[in-house]
């Protein structure tokens, strides 16, 4: 089981790093160590090289960070040296700076605009994460990577340009930037990670027209051979069917796609990644297919207009949150097959009153069925119901997590058994049928009801003896 669930980590991460010493701590430190130097605003510490790194800012209001002291250049910006400033709306950093360390700018809430220096080699993850204020970035030419959540939850960020040698899109890189409407991909782009667009409510043309590795069509940005789905239009709308081929849905790739109303998954498709159709709010019909294997994080979160599911046989992962908070879901139909369904993966699915565990599950994480949320508070969902089978795991979990079940053994090959013995006498009967009508001119009545009867007798006690027999195997099974 995870420790902590991916949304968790996404506003989390990166914390300890910046707030595990208090800020007047961490200051009074650096005045007290050797090759320190502070200077009423910043504190600057001698790399081994001979230029300073920026450890610290204590002023109150910054609008450029210096490029030299005591005729030493400023090369870095150390780890947190920023974060949490609330003083920062408006930031040149000089182009002595060649690196940036993590956290470096982290949850700046005034920072607007911030001009990177030439020059910069490297750019930590979540250098700029929460910069909740930030409206445009321009990556310069020097840099090859965009490390993870470097600009997550940069809610007001619109305008993206990308550098000439950005070859990769870390995961999370550009997570909920809800105002990028349009982005261009530069020629050097090759990789995109987990979620690297996602939740972007208003992103409508994403242009790879100088690109080799990826194609934009039918409002889809996908890999040039068109087996992974990376980002669709926010402007799609109505059904739609994923391509044939394709074997990837990407994390977030329809995230945030208000108008789309269904979606037809072809069986090419063997991943649904991480928040893939999340906030879909108008998302009506999943329409999924055989060869489906994974259902991600989050997949379907907040589609509070889905109404049934049912999932493939071949899915063996139903990840935590999968369908959390589709609050009208009503019907679900999980097969023989599923393996694992993650924590909270069915969390405020208020309709949803009766689901029935298959015996091939193995692990059921916490929360996953019959609970919702009341003032920010969880609890067991009024009337809800758990059909399994003895021993399983679905048992385990409903008396885990004291929810209503009832147990069922009953052994599907075992129906399909009787039932098709039950076809065979039917047919049996037709076919008895026809030969006494043939023979009608030629037997006599009472011969006929003799026959009919004789038959009529040997077919009960087959059937009757055929569900003995089932009775006494399923016994046994108890045993």
């Amino acid at each position: 089981m995870k420790t902590m669930n991916k949304l968790a980590a996404l506003l989390a991460a990166g914390i300890t790093a910046v707030c595990c010493l208090p800020v007047n701590a961490f200051a009074d430190q650096l005045q007290s160590a050797e090759n320190t130097l502070y200077d009423g605003s910043f504190y600057y510490e001698l790399n081994d090289d001979k230029t300073y790194t920026i450890t610290r800012c204590s002023a109150i209001v910054v609008t450029e960070v210096p490029s030299i002291r005591n005729g030493t250049a400023i090369t870095r910006i150390g780890e947190g040296a920023f974060a949490d400033c609330t003083g920062i709306s408006t930031l040149t950093i000089p182009d002595s700076v060649t690196v940036i360390e993590k956290n470096a700018f982290y949850c700046c809430p005034a920072l607007k605009s911030v001009t990177l220096p030439r020059k910069l080699k490297s750019l930590g993850d979540h250098a700029f994460f929460s910069c909740n204020s930030l409206e445009s970035i321009e990556i310069p030419d020097t840099l090859t990577k965009i490390e993870p959540y470097t600009f997550a939850l940069c809610d007001n960020l619109s305008e993206i340009k990308l550098g000439e040698k950005v070859s990769e899109l870390g995961e999370y890189a550009f997570y909920r930037c809800s105002k990028v409407s349009e982005v261009k991909l530069p020629a050097s782009l090759e990789t995109i990670g987990d979620n690297a667009m996602g939740s972007w409510f208003s992103i409508k043309d994403i242009d790879t027209s100088a690109n080799n590795s990826f194609v934009f069509e039918d409002s889809m940005l996908m890999d040039k051979s068109k087996k992974k789905i990376y980002r669709a239009s926010t402007e799609i709308s109505d059904e739609i069917t994923i391509p044939q081929g394709a074997d990837t849905i990407c994390s977030g790739a329809f995230s945030t796609c208000a108008k789309l109303t269904g979606v037809h998954i072809p069986s090419s498709v063997q991943t649904i990644g991480d928040e893939a159709f999340s906030y879909c709010s108008e998302l009506k019909n999943v329409d999924f297919s055989e060869g489906l294997r994974t259902i991600g994080f989050g997949a379907f979160m907040f589609d509070q207009n889905i109404l049934s599911l049912s999932i493939p046989t071949t899915v063996e992962l139903i990840d935590e949150k999968a369908f959390s908070y589709c609050m009208k879901l009503n019907k679900l139909i999980l097969p023989e097959g599923v393996k694992t369904i993650g924590t909270d993966a069915f969390i405020v699915c208020d309709e949803l009153r009766q689901v029935s565990i298959p015996k091939s599950v193995t692990s059921i994480g916490d929360d996953a069925f019959g609970y919702t949320v009341e003032n920010s508070q969880r609890q067991r969902l009024d009337g809800f119901g758990l059909s399994v089978f003895s021993g399983s795991a679905g048992e385990k979990y409903a008396k885990s997590e004291k929810v209503k079940y009832t147990v069922t053994d009953v052994n599907i090959k075992r129906i399909a058994f009787i039932a098709a013995m039950i076809g065979f006498i039917a047919a049996a009967l037709v076919f008895a049928a026809v030969l006494m009508n043939r023979s009608r001119k030629t037997a006599s009545s009472g011969a006929r009801k003799a026959a009919k009867k004789a038959k009529e007798l040997a077919e009960e006690k087959n059937y009757k003896k055929i569900m003995d027999d089932e009775k006494d195997k399923s016994d046994e099974e108890d045993k």
